[in-house]
C-alpha cells in the first residue's frame, strides 16, 4: 500500500515537473517573441523618428529660406533708400560748391 502511495506521489511529481518544464518552455517562447516584437517596434519608431525629423528639417529650411529672402528684400530696399538720399546730398553739395565758385569764395 505504501508502495502504491509512493508510486502515485512519484507520478504526481513527474507530472508536476512536466507541467513546470512545459510552462518554462512556453515562457521562454513568449519572452523571445516579446523581445523580437520590441526590437521590431524600436526599429519602426526609429524610422518614424527619422521621417519626422526630416519633415521638421525641411519645414525649418523653408522657413529659413523665406526669412532670408525677406531680409535680402529689406536690405535691397534700404540700400535703394540710402542711394537716393546720397544722390540728393551729392546734388545739394554740388549746388553749394557751384554757388561758392560763382560767388568767388
Amino acid at each position: 500500500m505504501i508502495d502504491k502511495i509512493i508510486l502515485e506521489v512519484k507520478k504526481t511529481e513527474y507530472a508536476a515537473d512536466k507541467i513546470i518544464n512545459d510552462a518554462n518552455d512556453k515562457a521562454e517562447i513568449i519572452i523571445d517573441n516579446a523581445h523580437q516584437e520590441s526590437e521590431k517596434l524600436i526599429e519602426k519608431l526609429k524610422e518614424e523618428a527619422k521621417t519626422e525629423g526630416k519633415l521638421i528639417i525641411e519645414k525649418e529650411e523653408k522657413y529659413a529660406r523665406l526669412e532670408a529672402n525677406n531680409i535680402i528684400k529689406e536690405s535691397r530696399r534700404t540700400k535703394e533708400e540710402l542711394s537716393k538720399k546720397t544722390l540728393i546730398k551729392i546734388n545739394e553739395a554740388v549746388k553749394i560748391v557751384i554757388q561758392k565758385v560763382v560767388e568767388g569764395k
